[in-house]
């Protein structure tokens, strides 16, 4: 793929890996890290069994985030292309194997949850997997964890939200 090379080796272009989820757990890792709190943040998600996926490993590794994730087989990790000029952006999403978070990964991990003071997901979890993120809630409230909960964008409380409730 000669554009994509291209476009990955573009001077000036930073790759970070990101969502919006998962930016909210970089920012309370810094701020946890400058507190002397290291590795207390973990990240469940889904990613493609590929090298965009060992990058966001690799750097949550890094980074001293514990990243706990479904690795989707036949579905590669998301990306999302930005572009910044001044003050302004827009975002190009391929959400890809975000979408495929699985229940079993859940299950055979909730333990992770057990010692967590905060749990924080967003509504993107409705489309991707309604019935983990009630899975999650539900385990929020029975051990009396608050649950930090992101309305996402519009289009969730405009087409999905209606669906829930």
């Amino acid at each position: 793929m000669p554009l994509y090379d291209e476009l990955w080796n573009m001077p000036g272009r930073e790759a970070i890996p990101g969502g919006s989820a998962l930016n909210s757990a970089r920012s309370t890792n810094f701020m946890l890290k400058n507190q002397g709190l290291n590795g207390v943040v973990t990240y469940f998600g889904s990613i493609g069994n590929d090298e965009q996926g060992a990058i966001l490993e690799e750097d949550l590794r890094t980074n001293g985030i514990n990243g706990n994730f479904h690795k989707e087989t036949e579905t590669p990790t998301g990306t999302c292309a930005v572009v910044v000029v001044n003050k302004e952006r827009t975002l190009c999403a391929n959400l890809a194997s975000a979408c495929k978070y699985n229940l079993n990964h859940l299950n055979a991990n909730m333990g992770a949850l057990k010692d967590m003071k905060i749990i924080y997901t967003t509504s993107f979890f409705i489309t991707s997997n309604f019935d983990a993120l009630m899975q999650v809630a539900s385990f929020a409230t029975e051990n009396n964890i608050p649950l930090g909960y992101n309305l996402s964008a519009v289009f969730l409380i405009q087409f999905e939200l209606p669906k829930v409730i």
